[in-house]
């Protein structure tokens, strides 16, 4: 299987230095100094205090230098999926098979209207990981989980148990679900709120758990994901809210989401694949959003990056 990572970062750097020691022909799309680092010295995985080194087959800023892909990862955030879709669309062979990791729910949808739903997969990553320097990727302590299945959800069909197999002999968690659809809207609820309550006030979870007006709003944003998924005929269990809201309680003070670091940054933010999306789907449904409208629109002048500050 020749795999190729759309992006290589957090999720993408970890996956191909996984992927690459267990015999898997992986490509790597990059940039800049990140690229310019892997191709000198390869790409380091610190995780657990250990360094792994890898070396891709080919790893290039032009996908016109990279092998054609059986498996392409669309591994890049939210705000540059439909970009780099344009991007791959002239690359894909017919029987490309396309995985996207995304913190959204619309990925799967806009990658099977350029690929086809048949090519489609949906994924769930669930993995604390970033870039710490040029060619390295860093893997934190807790969650570390990749659900994966094709477009309706399931995981029988031998394509997809082909990726998965693929994944679990590299080493990389592959959970078995009956219905990845609902386990990707179940971390929708989570991420929803993480996302806008964090951005939004600029603040940790610590600050979130000591001021009960954001602690409800946050839980606003978790209720409005529930009404929109279940008005989208999404079969979430009954406690979806309380289930979350108990993940909640267990985050770590001082964490916050990546949305707030990229906000702090002056980065390009997601905030049209998060809390923009539950208040479009929800404007489209006929169901009140007013929290996540809130966010998307305190959030909106700094989707395309710049300091709040200046």
């Amino acid at each position: 299987m020749n795999i190729l990572m759309l992006g290589t970062g957090g999720i993408g750097g970890y996956l191909a230095a996984r992927l690459i020691p267990a015999g898997y022909s992986v490509s790597l799309l990059a940039r800049g100094a990140h690229l310019a680092a892997i191709r000198r010295n390869g790409l380091t995985l610190v995780e657990d205090g250990a360094d792994t080194v890898v070396h891709p087959a080919a790893a290039s800023d032009d996908l016109a230098a990279l092998p054609p892909a059986d498996l392409a990862v669309f591994a890049v955030k939210g705000q540059d999926l439909p970009a780099m879709i344009d991007l791959y669309r002239p690359y894909a062979r017919a029987d490309t098979l396309v995985l996207p990791f995304q913190n959204g729910v619309d990925a799967p949808d806009l990658l099977a209207g350029a690929f086809g739903a048949d090519n489609t997969l949906i994924g769930v990553a669930r993995i604390f990981s970033n870039i710490t320097a040029p060619g390295v990727v860093t893997q934190y302590g807790g969650a570390n989980s990749f659900t994966i299945g094709d477009h309706r959800g399931g995981q029988s069909s031998p394509r997809v148990r082909a990726v998965i197999e693929a994944f679990r002999e590299a080493g990389i968690k592959v959970p078995e679900c009956g219905d990845v659809t609902v386990d990707l809207w179940r971390k929708f609820l989570l991420f929803n709120a993480v996302s806008g309550s964090t951005a939004a006030a600029r603040c940790r979870f610590r600050e979130i758990r000591q001021n009960p007006e954001l602690l409800a709003f946050s839980r606003g944003l978790v209720e409005e994901v529930d009404a929109v998924g279940r008005a989208r005929g999404v079969d979430l269990p009954p406690d979806a809210v309380d289930e979350t809201m108990r993940l909640w309680a267990r985050l770590p003070d001082d964490a916050r989401s990546s949305t707030a670091h990229d906000l702090e940054l002056g980065k390009p933010i997601e905030v049209d694949r998060i809390c923009g999306a539950v208040a479009r789907m929800g404007r489209e449904l006929g169901i009140a959003t007013p929290n996540s409208a809130a966010v998307a629109a305190l959030l909106a002048p700094w989707r395309n990056g710049s300091r709040p500050d200046g």
